[in-house]
């Protein structure tokens, strides 16, 4: 059955969510299948616009309502299909669409629970999973979730992966991306970094959020956003020291450019990181696990490095190069046109 997509969000910043939404966007033009990004409303994220604008994705805004929403998706007909990203779009999502009647289908991204009113709306939005058609990005995730399977984020990978040449050079760029909030763990980055002073390894922040005015930032090569390729030739080592996640982005990413990834054991890396094979794994998320990984480094050698190196580029061909991904999509997509939802 043929179908189209709206890929719907509530976005202010750049991160994983929007990283994916691009993905998700180009894997469906690849099988000729019609998508565009809807934003709940506009909070005037310029920086991902552009990235749409670049992309060529088609994207537009309802006017931070139910009643906009509802009205925007009645101009749409049966086989224009919700996928929701996100509490606050996922929550909204599943009410429009249980007054028309319409399907919907929602991906679970967020590892941690969060505080405050986002832990209620992600509490909701688990609770209300009911009324959809789920995907989760972590093996934790799917069990907080009626009706889920996992959906392993996936990135554009260009056949065949070229292989990354190590250069023979004293100084080694260890590598932050992400978004400069707790659950990600900016600090215990910069903790570390400041133990290694005056050494051989420099260290590079990428990324901005609400974190960025408390945070040490004389300790670390701070960048604010950028754009990812411009980020991995920068980077040798990539740091993922987060206290929750689901399948970052930013992991796949160096992996396929031949950046050395780093992770604390959370969400699904454990599931993809294998230490010493394709890279290595922080027993847990703090600066002192950190500060004994980055001293594993220092001591590999050229040979295992590129070992390394190479295993993790050809676990990402194999397995989040989106063919897969696309094949669960679709049956999911086609299932949820023919389904009837449960009833109130």
């Amino acid at each position: 059955m043929k179908y189209s997509v709206i890929l719907f969000v509530d976005s202010s910043l750049i991160g994983g969510i929007e990283s994916h939404l691009i993905a998700m966007s180009k894997l469906l033009e690849r099988y000729n299948i019609m998508s565009s990004v809807l934003f709940y409303q506009d909070h005037n994220n310029r920086e991902f616009y552009h990235r749409l604008e670049k992309a060529n994705i088609t994207y537009g805004f309802a006017g931070g309502n139910l009643k906009s929403l509802n009205e925007i998706l009645k101009m749409f007909p049966r086989s224009a299909l919700l996928h929701t990203h996100g509490y606050k779009a996922s929550i909204m999502g599943k009410l429009v669409c249980r007054w028309q009647n319409r399907p919907c289908i929602s991906t679970y991204h967020a590892g941690e629970a969060g505080v405050g009113k986002v832990y209620f709306y992600n509490k909701l939005d688990k609770l209300l999973s009911y009324f959809s058609l789920n995907f989760a990005v972590s093996n934790s995730l799917t069990k907080e979730l009626y009706n889920a399977e996992l959906l392993e984020n996936f990135i554009a990978v260009k056949k065949p992966i070229k292989p990354r040449t190590l250069r023979s050079k004293q100084e080694i760029n260890i590598g932050f991306v992400g978004r400069l909030s707790h659950e990600k763990g900016p600090d215990i980055f910069i903790e570390a970094a400041k133990h290694f002073a005056s050494t051989n390894l420099n260290f590079h922040m990428f990324g901005d959020g609400p974190m960025v005015n408390e945070l040490d930032l004389s300790a670390v090569n701070y960048h604010g956003q950028c754009e990812q390729q411009q980020i991995w030739q920068q980077l040798d080592v990539l740091v993922i020291c987060s206290r929750a996640e689901g399948l970052p982005m930013v992991a796949l990413e160096a992996m396929s450019h031949g950046v050395l990834v780093i992770a604390a054991a959370v969400g699904q890396l454990p599931h993809i990181i294998n230490h010493l094979s394709n890279g290595l794994m922080m027993g847990e998320s703090s600066a002192q696990a950190l500060q004994k990984q980055l001293k594993n480094v220092e001591m590999l050698s050229t040979e295992q490095k590129q070992y390394m190196l190479s295993n993790a580029q050809k676990l990402i061909q194999q397995r989040f190069s989106g063919e897969q991904q696309f094949k669960q999509l679709d049956r999911v997509y086609n299932t949820s046109l023919l389904a009837s939802l449960p009833n109130f």
